[in-house]
């Protein structure tokens, strides 16, 4: 129950942020919303309407690469932020903040929406758009590539300077990181990845978990307990932020008792996936 709960608030905090106040000051916030107010500013298109239909398509998409399981974590956000914006769009023309500066409208939308992110991401879901885009880039290349979303966004910020100008792309660019900094932050903290020390009973069903379900490789190291001597071996896991949550809750359905460690990794250098790579 709590989990839907966060993400009917999430979507509705993302929605409202959107159509009061990016919306109504011609502002482009981040990924495929970005995309939907430069096609409202240059001819008007139903913002609702464009992130529904491409939400839809890339749910569907997921559901062909990634499979079942991996799709329904995209759903409920992914359709009910344009629903919540069909509906506020109704209410629009009695909400009028013209008495505040456009930089409060942007740290208040840019707050909002940010914190809508978090709501979603804590309970293991996606909001859709880039993060879609994201998984299946991943799953279907051997290359994960982490940057996807902020090459998207630099178009997107370039593309506001030529179509509208300097100060709205200025805007955007403070609303963009305001909305990353602090998703990432109320989420698990400001790091990059997440290093996972795990001691577990059940070390054979986690592994193929980690190898097969995540698609990520471990570390295994041997141990011996400093007051038992009792033997025994770590698994070491360095994974994306986006990963966390399915990665710790894996573990614990696994094996409820087992011991895991996290700490923030801000950089790992020549991860698997591309010493595989210079293998082949």
């Amino acid at each position: 129950m709590k989990k839907i709960i966060n993400i009917i608030i999430g979507s509705l905090l993302i929605a409202v942020s959107f159509d009061v106040f990016f919306l109504s000051y011609e502002i482009v916030p981040n990924g495929i919303f970005g995309m939907a107010a430069l096609l409202n500013y240059i001819n008007g298109y139903d913002p609702a309407l464009f992130v529904l239909i491409v939400n839809f398509s890339l749910i569907i998409i997921a559901l062909l690469t990634l499979g079942p399981e991996k799709s329904k974590d995209y759903v409920w956000a992914g359709l009910l932020v344009p629903i919540f914006m069909f509906i506020i769009n109704f209410f629009i023309n009695y909400i009028s903040f013209d008495n505040l500066e456009k930089i409060m409208v942007v740290i208040a939308g840019g707050f909002l929406t940010g914190l809508g992110y978090s709501l979603i991401y804590k309970v293991g879901h996606r909001v859709g758009g880039i993060d879609i885009i994201q998984d299946i880039f991943n799953i279907i290349t051997d290359y994960k590539n982490k940057y996807i979303s902020f090459v998207i966004e630099v178009i997107i910020l370039i593309l506001t300077l030529i179509i509208i100008n300097l100060e709205t792309m200025l805007y955007s660019l403070i609303v963009i990181y305001i909305i990353r900094y602090l998703s990432s932050k109320s989420k698990i903290g400001v790091s990059s990845t997440k290093t996972f020390f795990i001691i577990t009973n059940k070390e054979a069903e986690v592994k193929k978990y980690i190898l097969e379900e995540l698609n990520h490789d471990l570390t295994e190291f041997n141990t011996k307990g400093g007051y038992s001597h009792n033997k025994s071996k770590i698994l070491m896991v360095s994974i994306n932020n986006n990963k966390y949550y399915e990665l710790k809750q894996g573990i614990l359905l696994i094996d409820p008792n087992a011991f895991i460690s996290i700490t923030d990794g801000y950089e790992v250098i020549n991860d698997f996936s591309s010493i595989k790579q210079k293998l082949k």
